[in-house]
């Protein structure tokens, strides 16, 4: 789904709230953290103090640990999705060129992004070694490597921001100045 640039441009920097099994929560703690970052450019979105900002809603969340981690995931997918707009404008501009075929389709799911986790953190957690712990390791693990394509994603996609950029990518691009 295409978002409008102007939505785009009033919704990125304020996260909504979000629910999870009726816990509703905002992530003000980590969009702050991650706000932070950003202010020190691109590069700062792969560094350690960025990844520090990974878990700092659902720490301060006084919900069920499991719903408290699932409401900072959600978080993450919010702004993989908002960066996969700004890929989505970015390709969209290049549609007279046949190479980009593929990568319009592949920007039309966000979800797509982290598709692979659930998946990755069932392996690695091994839900029947630790049956007492596994659904909070599980939930923690599903949050922070969906934390980790969210900052990987958006340290592309404002890297990609520098260089000269026109129509509604450089629209895009021009929301986080």
């Amino acid at each position: 789904m295409f978002l409008p640039c102007a939505a785009i441009a009033q919704t990125f920097d304020t996260p909504p709230a979000f629910t999870v099994d009726g816990v509703t929560v905002d992530a003000l703690s980590t969009n702050t953290c991650l706000s932070a970052r950003i202010a020190e450019g691109p590069a700062a979105l792969v560094t350690q103090e960025a990844r520090d900002c990974i878990g700092t809603t659902a720490n301060a969340c006084e919900a069920d640990p499991v719903i408290c981690a699932g409401i900072e995931q959600s978080y993450w997918d919010w702004r993989i999705a908002q960066n996969y707009a700004g890929l989505q404008a970015w390709v969209s501009a290049k549609r007279d060129i046949p190479q980009y075929d593929s990568l319009r389709a592949s920007t039309e799911n966000p979800a797509g992004a982290t598709a692979n986790v659930a998946l990755e953190c069932a392996l690695r957690i091994n839900l029947q070694d630790q049956p007492e712990t596994a659904p909070l390791d599980l939930a923690r693990c599903q949050m922070r490597e969906t934390a980790l394509i969210a900052l990987e994603l958006e340290f592309t996609v404002r890297q990609a921001c520098a260089g000269k950029q026109e129509g509604a990518f450089a629209d895009f691009c021009a929301e986080g100045d």
